[in-house]
């Protein structure tokens, strides 16, 4: 989640952006979408995908809520159905994942 301080005549309003996880199994097809996602300028990042939500060498794409219109047409574009995306829920210092 990132906090954004919007300067809102004399005051400041927090706004949180949500993060969001795209999970593929394989290799090749994150690293596929992810470099589409960097082409377009989107601050993505590739990460190992979280053991809660799956065990393995698979991968996720890392990104905020604000991409989410141009990660779903990218998806479409390169017809390879992910295997899940997951809203990030943070608590504490921990995360927990949510399957939209």
């Amino acid at each position: 989640m990132i906090l954004l301080a919007i300067r809102e005549m004399h005051r400041i309003v927090i706004v949180e952006e949500n993060e969001y996880l795209v999970v593929y199994p394989g290799h090749n097809t994150a690293t596929l979408l992810y470099n589409r996602l960097v082409k377009k300028s989107c601050d993505v990042e590739l990460i190992s995908t979280p053991i809660k939500i799956s065990y393995g060498c698979s991968l996720s794409i890392k990104f905020e809520e604000i991409y989410m219109d141009i990660i779903n047409d990218e998806i479409l574009k390169i017809s390879l159905k992910p295997k899940g995306v997951y809203r990030i829920i943070k608590k504490g210092r921990f995360e927990n994942y949510e399957k939209l």
